[in-house]
């Protein structure tokens, strides 16, 4: 039988942020309003981005294929 996962804690949030914050900025990227919010469940905040910033981004996810089971569908 699995454990069931503890829901995040805010310091787990905030270290999340700063994790994700320092694998975009090794690929020089800024989210700029990326945050946590302090509601229950704590959420990551991503925020808004220009094109620029959503461009990089998309080009850094392109870098590493999608694994099989989270891949969409051609529409």
């Amino acid at each position: 039988m699995g454990k069931t996962p503890l829901p995040p804690r805010r310091d787990d949030t905030y270290a999340v942020v700063m994790e994700l914050r320092a694998a975009l900025a090794g690929h020089g990227i800024t989210l700029p309003s990326l945050g946590r919010d302090f509601g229950t469940p704590a959420l990551v905040i991503l925020g808004n981005c220009n094109t620029a910033t959503a461009r990089a981004l998309a080009a850094a996810l392109e870098q590493h294929p999608a694994h099989p089971a989270h891949q969409s569908s051609p529409a």
